[in-house]
């Protein structure tokens, strides 16, 4: 191999390291798949086309750049969130075999957990992740967002006040949900609403997120009777002939993809407690499945 192509063949391998290195952080901060990828290509461009030779430790300078530019891209986002119809959702990704670029799946924060990320401002999010789920220190914190450690333990426990403890425990959706989703499928189908009801939580919650060009349910849905109506619909007059559904694992959740001549339309994601169903994120926003096609 000629001297060129090896230096081709080691940058490309450097570029896919980092890429899978920094792109937890970028997602975990921003939620949207789109948008950490943006910020991670960013940077590595920005990184290898202007090579600084006083860089000494460019893990650490990469990912501080990566976290700075996802705290000023979830700023953005935040701002067009106030004209967003409906609720939003985060961008779902895999967390089984595939996921993109091999980044760390146990990395990835769960779906319910990042839905509750949103109740906490760019800042006290960046501080919450770092220490959570990256077992940063306040002193690596305070150098990575260039503050003082007095500020990150003040972020760090504004933010703890505004997320339940329970929370914050690591989820793993194992692949015995899977027939608990039939279940629920066979159920609907079957048009027994009583059978469904029993696989759902009293206080369940449907949540659903279409952006603003596909239909969706605008307000948080509670309860069996509500959310297993719901359900019927988006089973029923909502499923196109000829769709397919398949499970998955997304965000540590057990989840449901469903697909159209090979394209995604649907993902609905759902958190369970001991056989039962507490929660479902429904996605319908075309823009947010990226992070399934990876």
């Amino acid at each position: 191999m000629e001297t060129g192509q090896l230096e081709a063949k080691e940058l490309n391998a450097k570029f896919y390291r980092y890429q899978s290195m920094l792109f937890p952080f970028a997602y975990n901060i921003t939620g949207d798949f789109m948008a950490a990828e943006d910020v991670v290509q960013e940077v590595l461009n920005h990184h290898f086309l202007n090579p600084a030779e006083h860089i000494e430790k460019p893990d650490h300078y990469l990912i501080r750049s990566v976290i700075n530019r996802a705290i000023n891209q979830k700023s953005l986002l935040r701002s067009r969130m106030e004209k967003y119809p409906g609720k939003w959702l985060p961008s779902p990704v895999l967390t089984e075999e595939g996921i993109y670029a091999e980044a760390d799946r146990d990395k990835i924060l769960h779906y319910s957990l990042l839905v509750l990320m949103e109740q906490l401002n760019p800042k006290e999010r960046a501080v919450f992740i770092l220490k959570e789920t990256f077992d940063f220190n306040h002193e690596e914190i305070a150098d990575v967002l260039n503050i003082n450690t007095d500020h990150a333990r003040q972020l760090l426990k504004r933010g703890r006040k505004k997320i339940d403890r329970q929370a914050i425990r690591p989820a793993r959706a194992l692949k015995e949900s899977q027939p608990l989703l039939q279940q629920l499928a066979e159920a609907i189908s079957a048009a027994d609403i009583e059978r469904t009801k029993r696989l759902l939580a009293k206080d369940v919650e449907s949540v659903s997120d279409g952006g603003p060009n596909m239909r969706a349910a605008r307000k948080v849905l509670v309860g069996q009777e509500r959310v297993s109506k719901f359900l019927k619909a988006v089973f029923g007059k909502y499923h196109p002939e000829g769709a397919t559904a398949t499970f998955t694992i997304v965000n540590h959740y057990p989840a449901l993809v469903f697909r159209l001549q090979g394209k995604i339309f649907r993902c609905i994601v759902f958190e369970t407690v001991k056989h039962t169903i507490t929660k479902i994120f429904i996605v319908l926003n075309p823009d947010k499945f990226l992070g399934l096609d990876s």
